[in-house]
């Protein structure tokens, strides 16, 4: 097939712009190598940080796969002295990365039986009663679904579904406020409800995996007490900011009716392997509650113990798992942990953030509202998971500096807040994947997004402040 002038040209911009980035970040750690040390800072420390910009700069620009990215991190820090291989390598096996394998694989189970469609609609039918209703019950309905399944895959399993309603009752793209409130109801429901439990994103798993390196294990049930008034609070509230900033206009919701129900009757009884995925994701959902302390399974080993229950059961092949289990991202994984490691054992993170909180005068309120504000600003430029990687060290030291705040207060401020990215297209998967169904524009985006990222930084704010210090002593 000929290739068209104007695609010509489209493949010669982005070969000079992956090619400017890339030597972009080389020429840093170049730089950084020939730079003199900084006081209070070692050589490895040094470089370190210039390993940190260099990864910044290539997770935020993309010129190379983000899993790539994590790669080049864990060849870089042997390769300059930092740290000798098999230390870096042993950071890699850290057991956070075998859960999110584990849940990888039960979330590709799930949509491999169809059973994830089954949930969603199951939830959306309990929602159609006026068109306000319907929105709140598609943003309750990700939500709930991104507590079990990673959210990047709730957000593509609902936008046709959703689309196909707003066809079904001929709602214009962009013209419609019900549409737009719709499609954006996706998005922010799935990037909201990611954060309540360790399945919902890469970065909880990989927060765990940090706190683990230094001795604090943090199970399931934990997670979930910390972080659910976040979900629980934020929904209603985004909701709320979407009805105001794009009034919707009077429609009919019977088609909406109908399309669901026709969707529902499809989808007919349950079958004999969904059951027994069903069954199995129960089951491991209770370990994960229950028992996922170190003393007896351990998150990872309950997450491959419910692995193995599938293979066993003929609910998935390897094929599957080859084909659905994003494999990328624990290459990202393991390079974040292996950049985190460095930043601690260098005393990197302790510099950085001696350096730059220097002028918040060691106030903790300050700090934790910095911590939020620094976060969420980063994360709508970048991957969350990258995003959460480059912080969390630089949180930890922090910690370490500062009476009054802890590596768990940290670690979970820099996690929640890396995923409440509402504001630009790249800013996470779920914004990503619902701008292509055409439904609402970038200034829509920027308009709703912009207004709920403020009420959520002040929400964990408060939550941090009134429910982790004051009550749970965090």
């Amino acid at each position: 097939m000929a290739i068209t002038p104007l695609a010509l040209t489209h493949i010669i911009h982005k070969k000079w712009y992956n090619a400017i980035f890339i030597s972009l970040s080389i020429f840093i750690l170049v730089i950084f190598y020939f730079l003199p040390t900084p006081n209070g800072l070692t050589l490895q420390g040094k470089m370190m940080i210039g390993i940190l910009l260099s990864a910044g700069i290539l997770w935020i620009t993309e010129p190379i796969p983000l899993a790539a990215t994590g790669i080049f991190i864990m060849i870089l820090q042997p390769l300059l002295g930092i740290m000798p291989a098999n230390q870096v390598f042993e950071s890699f096996g850290n057991q956070a990365v075998f859960f999110l394998i584990g849940a990888f694989i039960i979330a590709a189970a799930i949509e491999t039986q169809g059973l994830h469609k089954r949930m969603a609609l199951g939830l959306l039918k309990r929602f159609k009663r006026n068109p306000r209703n319907f929105t709140l019950g598609i943003m309750i309905s990700c939500a709930t679904l991104s507590l079990v399944i990673p959210n990047h895959g709730v957000a593509a399993l609902f936008l046709p579904i959703v689309t196909s309603i707003l066809l079904a009752m001929k709602i214009i793209p962009k013209q419609s406020n019900f549409g737009k409130i719709s499609i954006l109801s996706i998005a922010y429901g799935c990037s909201i409800g990611s954060l309540g439990t360790l399945i919902g994103g890469a970065r909880n798993p990989l927060t765990i995996g940090f706190l683990s390196d230094i001795g604090i294990n943090i199970t399931f049930s934990e997670w979930m007490l910390y972080s659910m008034p976040v979900v629980i609070i934020s929904i209603p509230v985004v909701w709320i900011v979407l009805q105001i900033v794009f009034p919707i206009e009077n429609i009919d919701i019977t088609l909406a009716k109908n399309e669901i129900q026709k969707q529902v009757h499809m989808q007919g009884k349950l079958k004999k392997q969904e059951i027994t995925v069903l069954s199995i994701l129960i089951l491991t959902i209770f370990l994960w509650i229950f028992y996922s302390d170190y003393t007896y399974f351990g998150l990872a080993g309950i997450a491959l113990l419910g692995s193995i229950l599938l293979f066993m059961s003929g609910s998935i092949t390897w094929k599957d798992i080859e084909k659905k289990v994003p494999w990328g991202i624990i290459l990202l994984y393991g390079g974040a942990i292996t950049l985190g490691v460095g930043m601690q054992n260098t005393d990197a993170g302790t510099w950085i953030a001696q350096t730059i909180f220097r002028s918040f005068s060691a106030n903790p309120y300050l700090i934790i509202f910095g911590l939020i504000l620094f976060t969420m600003m980063l994360t709508n430029f970048m991957s969350n998971t990258g995003a959460v990687a480059v912080l969390l060290p630089i949180g930890m030291a922090l910690a370490n500096e500062i009476p009054g705040i802890s590596p768990l207060l940290t670690s979970m401020l820099i996690a929640l807040s890396g995923g409440l990215a509402f504001v630009f297209i790249i800013a996470t998967p779920g914004n990503a994947i619902t701008y292509t169904a055409g439904y609402y524009s970038t200034k829509d985006l920027f308009k709703a997004g912009g207004i709920a990222n403020v009420l959520c930084l002040f929400i964990l704010f408060a939550i941090a402040i009134i429910y982790w210090k004051g009550f749970l002593g965090l």
